[in-house]
């Protein structure tokens, strides 16, 4: 994409628009087409600009990022929702996620992971960032399945196969082709064009976008 990843922050609070702006267009592969300070704005905003990615807050006055979450699914599924709250134990921010939000982040969180996240979320994959909490794991785990099954919509079936297999641990592309009964290079010119849709620049950036989609078990 000409503008690389297209992204929309919604968040009521002026300065903290301007913050994520800051952050985000650090990256020169990240532009913010626009901004949102409820939730029905936010609708608006990515029915005007079709961005790849709306960062929302799920606590908003009036309509919330819950609300927001889950009409930009209706309306536009294509779009990655990755939600940012305050609070771990926020329960909007378990009912985004189960309402198709790709990721979630804590406000107070380290500022360099925004940008990683609103690239890796637009990839396909699927974060959640707290604290790892025996209360929270269960939730991660329910979470993780459900968003594994529709990671990486780019991938034809081959690839996210080949993916998924070289996502778990010592798997190599010889092994990978063994398995799938296919040439050596046909797996290696099909990880080239993996990373050239997911946008990665090694292999070891391919299996953390993998791992942290849900793929990486066995076939």
């Amino acid at each position: 994409m000409e503008q690389g990843i297209r992204v929309v922050i919604a968040d009521d609070h002026p300065f903290t628009r301007y913050g994520l702006r800051v952050l985000l267009e650090s990256d020169p592969g990240i532009t913010v087409v626009a901004e949102a300070a409820d939730g029905r704005e936010a609708v608006a905003r990515v029915l005007e600009f079709h961005p790849d990615v709306v960062v929302m807050d799920v606590r908003m006055p009036g309509s919330d990022g819950l609300w927001a979450t889950r009409e930009i699914q209706r309306a536009r599924p294509g779009t990655k929702v990755l939600v940012h709250s305050q609070h771990e134990d926020d329960p909007n921010v378990m009912a985004a996620m189960r309402a198709g939000a790709c990721g979630f982040l804590l406000k107070a969180g380290e500022v360099t992971q925004i940008t990683r996240a609103v690239r890796d979320v637009a990839a396909g994959a699927f974060i959640f960032h707290l604290s790892d909490t025996a209360r929270m794991r269960p939730w991660f785990d329910q979470l993780r399945t459900v968003r594994r099954d529709n990671a990486f919509p780019q991938l034809t079936p081959r690839e996210r196969e080949i993916l998924n297999i070289i996502a778990i641990p010592k798997q190599t592309t010889r092994t990978a082709a063994a398995r799938l009964g296919i040439s050596h290079k046909r797996v290696e010119n099909a990880l080239t064009d993996i990373k050239t849709k997911l946008g990665a620049t090694d292999r070891a950036e391919l299996i953390a976008l993998a791992r942290a989609a849900g793929l990486g078990t066995q076939p």
